[in-house]
């Protein structure tokens, strides 16, 4: 988000971490330490100070875990707050919520074949009653993000074999039985196809512009190489799915390419750090937000298609003294 505002001279971004030093400090043009968000009335009064001392216009955050507590006070804030706005925002974070809502509104061609339960204990029946005989299920917390709460479960054989491969988010039924976990999760068809994000903005209901992009090469849920494509019907997909879940704001898709189509598998409720690669693409998200939601500009947006991203290590040196 910050790459975004770098060269805009109307914004002036001021940041805000539990921690004194990141390397977020060095593109703003003003920094905050703050307590963390898991301390949540003195959290709460550090961004209502922040937001007052420096006539704070809109509030971006960057944590899963902020969005349910920015959920909570965003009307009591002088500031729009960069979440999507919605009447169903209670189901966005919630993977099980969201297929049966769109199931509810004749969206069904988009959603996996999957199936809801409580406790790992209850994996075995799971795939005995709805996954007979595929060697590979995916497993999910309904409220899961990133690679946190992934699974790919299967028998001891094809356990073993992926060990041997190095693939780490593999895990052998049985031990995943042994969990010993009541949360509420998703048992989902295994996709192999090509995966692809989508990133969306709406405004007044009504999608502005959706930009897909492949995702060549992931890491710990962290795109590293990957590339804007024009895809018609993903693009139309992604606004179908949109216009039905929000009416405003930021959104970002994830898709497996099948034979019957396109498969949703994620639904992101903030600006996510890899729709930096949009900005590549000269789509410039959060300034786009800021041009719809704060200056009143409804301008053209033209992605530059096939536009390429890979991701590489950068260091920062900082002379404490």
């Amino acid at each position: 988000m910050l790459r975004g505002f770098l060269e805009k001279d109307n914004v002036f971004a001021v940041g805000a971490d539990r921690r004194s030093l990141t390397s977020g400090n060095q593109f703003c043009d003003k920094t905050y330490q703050i307590p963390r968000f898991t301390e949540e009335e003195a959290y709460k009064k550090a961004i209502f100070k922040i937001v007052e001392e420096e006539k704070i216009d809109v509030i971006f955050p960057s944590l899963h875990e902020e969005i349910e507590l920015f959920q909570k006070f965003r009307s009591e804030l002088d500031a729009l707050v960069a979440l999507p706005e919605s009447e169903h925002a209670e189901l966005l974070n919630d993977k099980e919520k969201v297929y049966e809502f769109l199931a509810e509104h004749q969206l069904t061609q988009y959603i996996p074949k999957y199936v809801g339960f409580t406790g790992t204990h209850q994996i075995h029946k799971v795939l005995k009653e709805s996954f007979p005989g595929d060697p590979y299920v995916v497993v999910k917390e309904v409220t899961g993000y990133g690679s946190m709460g992934f699974s790919i479960v299967t028998d001891r054989e094809h356990y073993l074999a992926a060990l041997r491969k190095g693939k780490n988010k593999y895990v052998n039924v049985d031990d995943y039985a042994d969990l010993d976990s009541d949360d509420r999760r998703i048992a989902m068809e295994y996709l192999s196809g090509t995966e692809y994000s989508v990133d969306v903005l709406l405004h007044d209901g009504k999608v502005v512009t959706a930009v897909p992009r492949e995702r060549t090469g992931v890491s710990s849920g962290i795109v590293l190489d990957g590339k804007v494509v024009f895809n018609e019907d993903l693009i139309h997909a992604a606004t179908q799915i949109t216009e039905a879940l929000a009416d405003n704001g930021f959104l970002n898709l994830q898709f497996f390419e099948t034979a019957a189509g396109f498969k949703l598998t994620d639904v992101n409720a903030r600006f996510c750090g890899s729709q930096v690669m949009s900005l590549g693409a000269g789509v410039n998200f959060p300034y786009l937000y800021l041009q719809y939601n704060v200056l009143n500009e409804q301008v053209k947006v033209e992605p530059v298609w096939n536009t390429r991203m890979i991701r590489y290590r950068e260091h920062f040196f900082i002379h404490e003294d």
